[in-house]
């Protein structure tokens, strides 16, 4: 077998994982934005949309456009379930929610973004973007930008070098100039703040969780609520982030 038919199932592989990152980020998209937004070939697309949803990974409208099925949901109950570094962590979120008042998530970093593996809920939960195995880059939300700002030298010139970035509305942070000043006043006040660059009326808070004395972030602990309840507490709302991000992290393993 020659090298290039051995790297043509990475290539397809690689393109399909566009697709769904794409799909999860907006549903009910059509194959002609997802060629746009993965920069593959249409022909591609179509033969990935088919193939996703021959396995019931896909789910296709009449006006031809497609969105993830719920068939996810099990995969991703499934990995949940697997990492076992996090097995303290439902019980935590649920006393940081019941202390806080607003919805707490806990975030693991995947490459250049947050994945969210547990969710406790508080008031105004409906308005958030972030769910379980939801999703945020690097550039967006308390999760997302605190990853970022705790990210090796290295992962982050290679993240901002592809900005800008796609913004969620006028409030994301999108070039690099102004994710390194929102890096730098992370660091300095030691949480992320996001004040509705996801979600408009939405802050969050968010800090970093560190494993093993390594400066670099594993994830990430926040809160999301509405503005008027969360941003007059966010220094508060982080100092509590922090008790629980120590005791989630004393219990840590890998």
């Amino acid at each position: 077998m020659n090298r290039g038919t051995t790297q043509e199932p990475t290539r397809a592989l690689a393109k399909a994982g566009k697709v769904v990152n794409a799909l999860a980020e907006e549903n009910d998209i059509g194959p002609v934005e997802i060629t746009e937004r993965c920069d593959i070939p249409r022909s591609s697309a179509y033969r990935i949309l088919d193939g996703l949803a021959n396995v019931g990974l896909v789910e296709t409208s009449g006006d031809m456009s497609y969105s993830l099925s719920l068939d996810w949901l099990a995969l991703a109950d499934a990995a949940r379930r697997s990492m076992t570094e996090w097995a303290g962590a439902p019980q935590l979120l649920r006393e940081l929610t019941g202390e806080t008042g607003v919805t707490s998530f806990l975030s693991v970093v995947d490459g250049e973004e947050t994945v969210c593996v547990e969710c406790a809920r508080g008031h105004g939960v409906d308005a958030l973007i972030l769910r379980p195995v939801g999703t945020l880059p690097f550039h967006a939300g308390a999760a997302g930008r605190v990853a970022l700002a705790y990210s090796a030298p290295e992962i982050v010139e290679r993240y901002l070098a592809k900005a800008p970035f796609r913004g969620y509305n006028l409030n994301t942070l999108v070039t690099e100039r102004a994710l390194r000043a929102d890096m730098e006043e992370t660091h300095s006040r030691g949480y992320a703040f996001s004040d509705e660059d996801v979600t408009i009326g939405v802050c969050s808070v968010g800090v970093p969780l560190l494993a093993d004395g390594s400066p670099y972030a594993v994830g990430s602990l926040s809160v999301g609520g509405f503005v008027d309840v969360v941003k007059p507490r966010r220094d508060e709302i982080a100092a509590t982030l922090h008790t629980y991000a120590n005791r989630l992290m004393a219990g840590w393993h890998r």
